[in-house]
């Protein structure tokens, strides 16, 4: 998931992109069907990032592959490597800090606030009775709703102070 990129191909099987801006906490501990009022034990640093999510060119992937190329394009969630002590969560996005996505240098969407902590620990209990939590293991919180980025555009993750991640689309 995390990787130092700055350049992404769209593949030939993918008739466009978007770009979704997310909140990505690390799991700090193991876990399956964590009650809510737990979740704070498990939820620890943090950092912004980006999903890249394809509209697929549909007679160029095989039917029973189609839901997975659509959730897991290669190289197509990027976080920063340095992640932010989870006790900084609180208020870390806001006006006077936005997490924006530029794209060409044009925002695109600014988001002002960080998730309420009730929403996060029940989307955190919702996912843990789906899925196994491992210590490690990160959990993507979209931001806002996909913005369309077109080829050879640049694509501007601008979040917290001075940080942001840029990639030029091919």
């Amino acid at each position: 998931m995390i990787r130092a990129l700055t350049d992404f191909y769209i593949p030939d099987y993918i008739d466009s992109i978007s770009a979704v801006p997310i909140l990505c906490i690390r799991s700090e501990r193991s876990g399956k069907s964590v009650a809510a009022k737990f979740a704070d034990r498990y939820l620890g640093p943090f950092t912004c990032g980006l999903i890249i999510k394809p509209c697929l060119h549909e007679e160029a992937v095989l039917p029973e592959d189609r839901v997975f190329v659509k959730n897991a394009l290669d190289y197509s969630t990027v976080i920063p490597y340095d992640l932010l002590p989870a006790d900084r969560l609180e208020g870390f996005i806001s006006g006077q800090r936005p997490v924006r996505i530029m794209v060409n240098g044009i925002t695109k969407v600014s988001v002002s606030s960080t998730p309420d902590k009730d929403g996060l620990y029940r989307r955190f209990a919702e996912i843990s009775r789906y899925c196994s939590l491992r210590t490690g293991d990160f959990l993507a919180f979209e931001l806002s709703d996909a913005v369309p980025v077109q080829k050879d555009s640049r694509l501007i993750l601008a979040f917290g102070v001075e940080r942001d991640i840029s990639i030029i689309i091919h």
